[in-house]
């Protein structure tokens, strides 16, 4: 679509353009094919399908994957207005946060782990100012405060956004933590993670890193949670006032042995 739009722009804007509309009856089709492309194409081409590219979050005949894929594109639409404000794609952050809360918790862990990749990406040095001038606030803009909407699902990728932060760790800590929700006992990836961070960013704000923790552990069984232990080690470690408080004695009882 990108391609042909940019190739025989009249051409597509007669013969494939409406297609997406969801009066077409072809419309379903049209989209379930969109989501293979790379390319989401020009801001011209978006605002041609805008309306109906909105519409398909509040659709229950769109399937799940295909809700999430364009939620990523979604994600990938404000970060790019951002980079380049001077030919930005033309949507506000309110219609983009309108759409997600439209499509439900379904869509929320492909926004944060899109949200994650931009900021791994970025040199060390880089990462604070990736967050404060182009990640967070495309979170801000994007991420809806429904309560409701906050589930363990997006746990492992907000906390993965998280520990790519650098710098900027204590600072976005106080925006995401909010959100994150206690991980599934099965799982534990998310502490296995929390426990791989580098030293350095434990050193950056360990009582933010005792609360990351918190939020992810929850009220889980005593001696339960893998790599809590190894931790709450290294937070001890470039903190050793922490160990006294309530939170640190609370958590070392469901590090498992």
């Amino acid at each position: 679509m990108s391609y042909l739009f940019d190739l025989a722009t009249q051409w597509a804007m007669d013969k494939l353009v409406p297609l997406f509309d969801w009066s077409c009856p072809e419309a379903g089709a049209a989209w379930a094919s969109r989501k293979f492309s790379h390319n989401i194409g020009s801001p011209k081409l978006f605002d041609l399908t805008k309306k109906p590219f909105l519409e398909l979050f509040g659709r229950q005949d769109v399937k799940s994957d295909d809700l999430e894929t364009f939620a990523e594109w979604l994600t990938v639409i404000v970060i790019s207005n951002r980079l380049r404000p001077s030919d930005p794609y033309p949507i506000t952050g309110h219609e983009g946060r309108a759409a997600l809360r439209r499509a439900g918790v379904v869509v929320l862990p492909r926004v944060a782990s899109r949200l994650a990749i931009e900021m791994v990406s970025v040199p060390a040095e880089k990462k604070a100012e990736q967050w404060r001038s182009i990640v967070g606030p495309a979170f801000d803009e994007l991420w809806p405060i429904d309560v409701d909407l906050q589930t363990s699902q997006a746990t492992f990728h907000l906390s993965r956004l998280l520990l790519s932060t650098g710098d900027a760790f204590h600072e976005a800590a106080d925006v995401i933590i909010p959100f994150i929700r206690p991980e599934e006992p099965r799982a534990q990836t998310t502490s296995f993670a929390i426990r791989q961070a580098p030293d350095a960013l434990y050193a950056t704000a360990p009582g933010k890193m005792l609360d990351l923790v918190a939020a992810v552990v929850g009220e889980a069984s005593t001696g339960s949670v893998f790599s809590l232990g190894g931790v709450l080690s290294k937070i001890r470690a470039v903190a050793p006032d922490l160990a006294r408080e309530k939170k640190f004695q609370r958590l070392l009882a469901f590090a498992s042995p």
